[in-house]
């Protein structure tokens, strides 16, 4: 049976609660085990309640998982905001018997089959250690030495943390780990089944978040040029990406808003170079008339969308896959964007290089689309083939001064009419002709131009650029049949996209491992929408589970919209909380639909 075990800290913002997380999940790399992090926190600076969930197993993590098997609560509030998810064979550690500000029902947690241990971590880190700030460090030293952690894994990671603040800071570390380990092995007595095998074989990987994997994706595919205005859950896209893109020679802006940053991007991209800028939904919707000008204009672009729950201001730090229908659709007039999304963090990392693909080959706007939970998300990735990958970028191809005999350039011009709707690259002073890059339509020479021939013929040239992503990228519609095979009759299928299919596809497994017959699409790209892989996977099932993180559940309404699947097959499947689903969630869902008891 494989080892799995999920870690919860939870407690209030400021005490260092999504640290331990952080440090745990580290430690648990080092040993040789996968893992998958899941935080939350408040909007406010500090205070309010927060949580990070280290999830490890030595095999491969497809999710948060469904909860938590040990709960360290830092304060009261945790406890009541967890304690309804406390059952039979959990382990809750709490700060107690003294010094924290509750006292859980010990009789009750009995009853349930709840294991208890009181850690009186904030008494400890004021009188013992002599410094309160260390709180979390005693939560942690607790959970190492209770569930077996080699102490030495922390200590490694806590030097490697605060070496550059001094030997006193990394020795004040030190203290509060023995002083934890001092308390556990003289008043505890452990009665739990948990306990962490030992380390494992080393594994050629890199620990990365998701804002993490963009920034760095973006500085392998060659971005030159990184503008944007500050927006959570995006801003930490650029603090990674800035050391990385100004070794290169790139240039950074922190512009005034985000519709300057957009600007920076189109002009930048007119001056020959790849760039991007990174947002949330507010950006998004005032970047859509500069959106519509790279459209327009045929201008590679790269915009990255941390969506978070709107609508307006929202919650700014929770959960969300809402801003579908902008990315898409949100321009005014009829434009050609690309829109992508992954599922974790590794997809980050290589969607990222493929949005700069797309944009490079079809010469327009590719809007990514992650989330605030994906932004957050931490997991150990197979260390990339960097030259394997630069081997296969897509560069602009740039029609430049010596390219062109003299008697070609009367017929050169950067808005040809051509079958694949795609036209020669012109880059100002490297290439043979000027031409105009205008908001204004135009003829092939870019000149202004509103007659109703020309407009009809470069609307279609500019859509002919779209109408076979699919079929040219059948890489970005990811298929999950098991033992299936396509036309193959299955019982059921899920259709599910970015953070969410991640999670379906733990889901999916669990039901095939109790022999049912799924069939899963996880399209990687949402616009245009792969319409022939949803109609063949329409074609083997009676019904499709669309869930989504959104009250209208913008992708199954462009499957309805864009798809001639009959519109009682698909069944959408909402959550809107903040919060991503978990697996359980959707696995309850498909028996629900397949007519079978859930048990409660």
């Amino acid at each position: 049976m494989a080892f799995d075990l999920t870690i919860k800290y939870a407690g209030e913002g400021g005490e260092g609660v999504i640290s331990a997380g952080d440090f745990t999940m580290r430690a648990a790399s080092n040993l040789g085990y996968e893992v998958v992090t899941f935080k939350s926190f408040p909007a406010e600076i500090k205070g309010g309640y927060a949580l990070s969930q280290v999830r490890m197993s030595d095999e491969k993590i497809l999710s948060q998982g469904d909860g938590f098997d040990i709960l360290v609560a830092f304060n009261g509030e945790a406890y009541e905001v967890n304690k309804p998810l406390l059952g039979e064979g959990k382990v809750l550690i709490w700060d107690g018997p003294e010094g924290g500000d509750f006292e859980p029902d010990l009789e009750e947690l009995e009853k349930m089959g709840v294991f208890v241990y009181a850690v009186p971590m904030s008494k400890l880190a004021k009188e013992e250690v002599g410094a309160y700030i260390t709180k979390n460090v005693i939560a942690m030293a607790s959970v190492f030495e209770l569930f077996g952690f080699p102490m030495e894994v922390l200590k490694e990671e806590i030097v490697k943390k605060f070496s550059r603040k001094g030997e006193d800071v990394v020795n004040l570390n030190f203290k509060a780990i023995e002083v934890a380990q001092n308390y556990v092995k003289e008043h505890l007595k452990k009665v739990d089944p948990y306990k962490v095998p030992g380390p494992l074989p080393k594994k050629d990987v890199i620990i990365l978040e998701g804002n993490e994997a963009i920034a760095l994706g973006a500085a392998v595919a060659g971005v030159k040029v990184y503008a944007a205005y500050p927006i959570t859950p995006a801003t930490t896209v650029g603090n990674y990406l800035s050391p990385l893109i100004l070794k290169t020679g790139g240039f950074v802006y922190q512009s005034e808003d985000e519709i300057s940053s957009m600007a920076v991007v189109i002009g930048a991209s007119f001056a020959g170079v790849k760039a991007m800028t990174a947002t949330s939904g507010p950006g998004i919707s005032l970047m859509q008339e500069l959106i519509g000008l790279a459209s327009m204009t045929e201008l590679p672009a790269v915009i990255v969308d941390v969506q978070r729950a709107g609508p307006s201001t929202g919650m700014p730090t929770k959960h969300e896959q809402a801003d579908l229908f902008a990315a898409a659709l949100g321009g005014h007039g009829d434009d050609q964007r690309i829109v992508i999304a992954p599922k974790n963090v590794e997809e980050n990392f290589y969607l990222t290089i493929e949005a700069f693909n797309l944009a490079e080959k079809y010469q327009l706007p590719v809007l990514f689309l992650t989330d605030g939970s994906l932004s957050l998300r931490a997991e150990a990735i197979q260390t990339p083939d960097i030259k394997k990958i630069k081997e296969n970028l897509v560069e602009r191809p740039v029609v430049r001064k010596g390219d062109v005999k003299p008697e070609e350039l009367e017929n050169l011009f950067r808005y040809a009419i051509t079958e694949t709707g795609i036209s020669p690259m012109f880059v100002p002073g490297e290439s043979p002709k000027p031409y105009t890059a205008t908001g204004l339509e135009h003829a092939e020479n870019s000149r202004p131009r509103t007659t109703p021939n020309e407009r009809t013929v470069m609307m279609d040239k500019r859509f002919r650029k779209i109408s076979k992503v699919e079929e040219e990228n059948p890489h970005l519609v990811e298929w999950d049949l098991g033992d299936l095979q396509k036309g193959d009759k299955a019982d059921i299928a899920v259709v599910a996209w970015g953070l969410t299919a991640s999670i379906a596809q733990e889901a999916v497994k669990r039901l095939r491992d109790k022999g049912y017959k799924i069939a899963a699409l996880y399209p990687k790209i949402l616009y245009p929408v792969p319409k022939n892989a949803l109609e063949e996977l329409a074609s083997m099932a009676d019904k499709i589970l669309v869930p989504e993180a959104s009250y209208l559940g913008h992708f199954a309404r462009f499957m309805k919209m864009f798809t001639n699947i009959p519109q009682e097959k698909i069944v959408q499947f909402n959550v809107y909380r903040g919060e991503p689903f978990i697996p359980k969630e959707i696995e309850e869902k498909i028996l629900e639909l397949l007519g079978e008891k859930v048990n409660a």
